[in-house]
Formats: structure tokens, sequence, C-alpha cells
């Protein structure tokens, strides 16, 4: 089904295919005219992924990570689902956007390659016109359901990397080469069946909690707790549609404390319940 709901004057809600993918899904796009932005204080926590392209105008964004930079037409804003922010025009002002919120492990795995990083959200590069084509091709399609979804799926990335060599930072980082203890390391988080033991984690890679807990994230993008419940509800994704057991049982076998707790993880992660995920992955 297509997205639907209503926006403030002069904004225009683009219609998505309506579904999420195994490797995840756009959850909404649109464009905004004279957006206000996030506000400024508090900053947000989005719980998605999330890309704005500045259209006209301009003013500010700022992080919990330290960044705090003016942005204009041909910025390009990322925004982490683990990372509080704030931007929006300069008080008086006003700037167009058009923007996509999406999730998934193919993005999560974007970050741990390093080709999306929080330390660097704002990308550049024009013409507008141009990118703003580009952006708005990504939910062209007619179709709905999981194979549209791919594709809506497949054009965003497709228009990311484009826009990625496009952008060219003069001091762009390389991503890390992995350590030998991150892929076992990954193996054990991922285990539904083992409580983690974070001290032996921690001495497999050589360091303290908290040394292997900084390291973990610099290398993966999220702490090793993050990546663990990522990955275990990308699990749940699978187990939802191999049978019909409920969820309390595929709950339980990943490890949730309760149902409800399982249910909220999965919705924050995937923009569904369980069970509409399970309905639009039978469709």
């Amino acid at each position: 089904m297509k997205k639907s709901g209503e926006l403030p004057p002069a904004s225009q809600r683009i219609a998505t295919a309506g579904a999420y993918s195994p490797m995840g899904g756009i959850t909404l796009a649109g464009q905004l005219t004279a957006s206000e932005g996030t506000g400024h204080n508090p900053m947000r926590l989005l719980g998605s992924y999330a890309v704005v392209y500045l259209l006209a105008g301009g003013g500010d964004f700022s992080d919990a990570l330290g960044r705090r930079q003016s942005v204009s037409a041909g910025d390009l804003l990322l925004i982490f689902p683990d990372v509080p922010h704030e931007y929006g025009p300069k008080p008086g002002g006003q700037w167009d956007e058009i923007y996509f919120v999406f999730n998934g492990p193919v993005f999560d795995e974007w970050r741990s390659a390093g080709l999306i990083d929080p330390r660097e959200p704002i990308w550049h590069a024009k013409p507008v016109a141009t990118w703003h084509r580009r952006f708005l091709a990504v939910c062209a399609g007619q179709h709905e359901g999981v194979s549209a979804a791919l594709l809506e799926l497949a054009r965003l990335q497709g228009v990311l990397a484009d826009f990625r060599a496009a952008w060219r930072p003069a001091q762009a980082r390389q991503p890390e080469v992995a350590p030998a203890w991150l892929n076992p390391v990954c193996v054990e988080l991922e285990r539904a069946d083992v409580v983690p033991d974070w001290d032996r984690l921690a001495a497999m890679a050589g360091f303290s909690y908290e040394r292997f807990r900084k390291r973990f994230a610099e290398l993966k993008g999220v702490p090793p707790a993050r990546y663990r419940l990522m990955r275990l509800v990308d699990q749940a994704g699978l187990l939802l549609t191999a049978d019909d057991r409920p969820l309390r049982v595929i709950a339980g076998e990943l490890g949730f404390c309760d149902e409800f707790h399982f249910s909220k993880l999965f919705k924050q992660r995937t923009g569904l319940s369980p069970s509409a995920f399970r309905q639009q992955m039978r469709r």
C-alpha cells in the first residue's frame, strides 16, 4: 500500500513501495517547501537512517558528536539511528528539501565499511537540479510489495554511491582493515543461544572491556550490545517468514526478555510491527 498521511502546506509525500524487504526498505519520503527542519533544542533521535538534500536556502546542522556546521543548497545531511541531531533554517530563514527515511542491514554494512560515517554527516554535490531529479527517480515505480521495495533500495544505494563519488572530500576517511579478532567476535554476538560474556569477548580482542567497546564501535559503527540487538532483529525477520510460530516463541528463541520488548525493538528497526512484517512478507 502507498504511504499516506497529512503533511504541512507546501509539502508533498512521495509514494513508496509500502513494504520492507529482507535487506531493508524506505519507510518515508517526501519534499518540503519552507521546511522548519527538526527545530533547535532539544536534539532529536530518529531511530532510523535518513538523508535530507537541500534544494534551496540554508541553515545549521549539529549533532551529539560535536559537529556544528552551516548548510546550504547542495548539501546532503546523513542521519544515523543512534546519533542525536538537530537541523533547520536560521531564525527568519527557510529552506527546501527532499528527504528519505530508511532502514535495513544493507545500510549497516555501508556504515561498517566506512562508506557512511557519523563523523562525516554532511556531503555536498551540485548541480542541485540534477541531483533533485536523481532522488525523485528513486521511488518512481508504480508497483508495490517486496520486489518494488528492493528496487527502491537499489536505486537509493546507486544515488548515494554516485553522490559520494561526486563529493570526493579532500580528506575522506578510508575504511580500516578489519583486525583478525573482529569477525569471531561478531559471530559470537550474533548467536541467539548464548548470553554474551563481555569480558571474554574483550579478551579475544586483547583489550579491557571499555577499550573493546570503544574500538568495536569505531570499526562497526555501533557499540557491541547495539550490534547484537540489530543482528537478532534481522534474524527475527527470517524466523517470522519461515513459519507461523507465535511471537512470544520467536522472542524467547532469540533471547528477548518478553514479547513486548521484542516487538518494540523490531518496529524501531524496520518501521513495522512483527505481525505486519510477517503479513507483508507472506504477500
